[in-house]
């Protein structure tokens, strides 16, 4: 499916957070801090965030909202940082989850200036249209243009491959904080976040391309 990728504005954001929602609901990194079948809540989550990231026009959307990515520009810690504490009051009680897993994220961004996949998601029926790679390669314009790396991360291993054939490649692996791994499956401890990440990245162009993956349990 070909379809331009444009600018989603804040009066979009409740179709598209929806849309959001119903991709991430099963998401291992959404399932850590919210709980199991907690749809309503993480929609609520990518609504108030996506209403922050559209105003400042880091929001992309495809195909008439069956497509959203949010792309951060290089340089943006301190606007992220803000939205994050913004952001507290829907964690409740899952803040010190979030704020663990995101710091043992954090940990692995290129050290350089960097184009930032936060999110992505593409409405179930339309997967595998080319939507998906449309808001991937948009970003990836843009970090070609800045000759920066790109970043992002995926709780769903199956994602890796995805990714890699876009140019994107594992460069290291490790385990989430309290997590453990055995045979190269996924396993956990009680109450403890998911493990096993996988780091990667490509050179294109100029352009490193990173990928940081967690696996679900």
């Amino acid at each position: 499916m070909s379809s331009p990728i444009l600018p989603a504005g804040p009066d979009r954001v409740p179709d598209l957070a929806a849309l959001l929602g119903r991709a991430f609901t099963d998401d291992p990194m959404l399932v850590w801090p919210f709980g199991e079948d907690r749809t309503d809540a993480i929609t609520d989550f990518f609504h108030i965030f996506d209403e922050q990231v559209a105003g400042l026009g880091w929001l992309w959307g495809a195909a008439l909202g069956l497509g959203v990515a949010a792309w951060i520009p290089p340089g943006s810690d301190q606007v992220m940082m803000d939205i994050d504490r913004s952001m507290r009051p829907t964690l409740a009680t899952a803040e010190a989850r979030h704020e663990e897993m995101w710091e043992w994220i954090a940990d692995h961004f290129p050290r350089e200036p960097f184009w930032y996949l936060d999110h992505i998601g593409v409405a179930a029926e339309h997967r595998g249209t080319g939507l998906g790679a449309a808001l991937i390669r948009h970003g990836l314009d843009f970090a070609d243009r800045d000759e920066a790396p790109a970043f992002l991360e995926t709780a769903r291993p199956g994602n890796v491959s995805y990714y890699e054939r876009r140019g994107f490649r594992t460069i290291a692996d490790g385990d989430a904080p309290g997590g453990a791994r055995t045979s190269g499956s996924c396993a956990t401890t009680p109450d403890g976040p998911p493990p096993n990440a996988y780091f990667s990245g490509t050179p294109r162009l100029s352009a490193k391309r990173l990928i940081s993956s967690v696996c679900s349990w």
